[in-house]
């Protein structure tokens, strides 16, 4: 299997499987968090590290159709701060 960090397709797929939803800011966070820090990364790192974020409490009960519900209250939270 092969995961190509920057490649949604290369993982999505991993993650509609296992029923876990796509967040692109969220997956983009922990790239770059872990991509500064020099340590080599690979795809399973990444993926693990976001599988772990997902298994939270606050998250383990959103599922792959709720993807683009979280992506859409993420932009319209950005938008309301902008406007105040």
């Amino acid at each position: 299997m092969h995961v190509d960090n920057w490649d949604p397709e290369t993982y999505k797929w991993i993650l509609k499987e296992i029923d876990v939803p796509y967040v692109k800011e969220w997956w983009d966070s922990i790239l770059e968090k872990n991509a500064v820090d020099g340590k080599k990364i690979t795809g399973m790192t990444i993926l693990g590290k976001y599988l772990s974020k997902m298994k939270l409490k606050q998250w383990n009960d959103k599922h792959w159709e709720d993807g683009p519900k979280i992506e859409e209250q993420i932009l319209q939270e950005k938008v309301t701060k902008m406007k105040a």
